[in-house]
């Protein structure tokens, strides 16, 4: 089992299928096949896509990390 960590959302297209809003959890590889588990970020369904049968995939968005926020006064008049 592999873990990855990517900020994303991705679509899928796979037997006749269209899936959005996905969010990697996982690739494995059982019997030389290899698999891609994906959760879907709206509605919580999680998907085991075969990874030779994916007839297209495709990033649509890189989620930001957080920003650190400074709560130090920028000068002293600002300060208490």
């Amino acid at each position: 089992m592999k873990i990855l960590a990517d900020n994303g959302f991705y679509e899928v297209e796979y037997d006749n299928e269209h899936y959005d809003h996905l969010e990697f959890v996982r690739t494995d590889q059982i019997c030389e096949i290899n698999y891609i588990t994906m959760k879907n970020s709206l509605t919580g369904e999680v998907y085991t896509f075969e990874a030779d049968k994916i007839k297209q995939f495709r990033k649509i968005m890189k989620l930001m990390p957080a920003a650190k926020e400074n709560l130090v006064a920028d000068n002293r008049s600002y300060s208490l």
